[in-house]
């Protein structure tokens, strides 16, 4: 018997009417006459004691986030942030994953919860933090980014990844007009839920012949928008240079997304943004060594994969 049968009753219907019929926090308080922090509380307390042991290694802030996107009540800039989260943290990932077998007698859709990543050997690197990551404009100057300039291509969505306890990173949305965004909170206040990311395809990124570099590129969908999400390792660290995305044709019709911050020792990057409207007018995307803050044309290519967006 799953351990949702012992639950109390009022924690119980919350998750289900969050997952089963796909209900926003403030739908179902209007539902039941509470507030939506009760609602919100008794999910929150019901997730709590499903998988304790899982969730002994974590934080309240981190349990509260994946949470969230469990039960779906995050934007999608939020709800990419937490996706890499997953794909970076072990103990994260182990946790949703309990949960969700225990949720799973509610049916639903439940998002996906990206495999662990494997505990690295003796004598193998550490994951560096994942890189930080901004669409739709030219890459900025190097250092840590908390706003992204005017993009110059209109109805473009900016998103910054910042480091986040020296391990992995978060998502920021910052408009097009140049003014920060907010981090995803904790509780939708949308009047429905938003749906669940759908993933359009993988893209295997090829380096050029004897390097040794590998990746692969994740497009996902969500309300109209569409988000990659890239992890490459095997790649030189970083030293008077940085990695920047492109979406590419020929020399003359390219798109800078974005730049990392220093790659280390472990020789891996990792993040996620969105992709701008036309990016289905490309057909390659490349990873890229740059030495200008702005460069006009793509550089070294050390990585590359077809693109194909309908």
């Amino acid at each position: 018997m799953s351990k949702v049968d012992e639950l109390p009753a009022d924690q119980r219907a919350a998750l289900s009417l969050l997952l089963r019929q796909r209900k926003s926090y403030a739908d179902v308080a209007g539902m039941l006459s509470i507030s939506e922090r009760a609602v919100h509380d008794r999910a929150h307390a019901a997730l709590a004691v499903l998988a304790p042991k899982e969730a002994k290694g974590l934080d309240v802030a981190r349990r509260a986030e994946i949470a969230d996107y469990l039960l779906g009540q995050q934007a999608v800039g939020a709800r990419m942030r937490t996706r890499t989260l997953l794909g970076a943290d072990a103990s994260a990932a182990a946790w949703a994953a309990a949960l969700a077998r225990e949720l799973a007698p509610l049916g639903g859709e439940l998002p996906e919860v990206p495999a662990p990543p494997a505990a690295p050997t003796a004598g193998a690197q550490q994951r560096v933090p994942l890189s930080q990551v901004a669409a739709s404009a030219p890459p900025p100057a190097t250092g840590p980014v908390t706003a992204a300039p005017s993009s110059r291509r209109g109805g473009a969505i900016l998103l910054a990844v910042l480091a986040v306890a020296a391990i992995v990173a978060v998502i920021v949305i910052v408009s097009s007009s140049g003014s920060s965004g907010k981090k995803g909170g904790t509780s939708s206040t949308s009047s429905s839920a938003p749906s669940v990311p759908k993933q359009e395809g993988k893209i295997q990124l090829h380096a050029p012949a004897g390097s040794g570099s590998t990746g692969t590129v994740e497009i996902l969908s969500e309300g109209g928008k569409r988000a990659f999400y890239i992890q490459a390792e095997h790649i030189p660290a970083t030293n008077g240079f940085f990695y920047a995305v492109w979406l590419y044709n020929s020399p003359s019709s390219a798109l800078p997304l974005s730049k990392s911050p220093p790659v280390g020792k472990s020789h891996k990057l990792a993040g996620a943004a969105l992709l701008p409207s036309n990016a289905s007018s490309y057909k390659e995307i490349l990873l890229t060594r740059e030495t200008k803050t702005r460069p006009k044309h793509a550089g070294h290519v050390v990585l590359r994969g077809k693109l194909a967006l309908g």
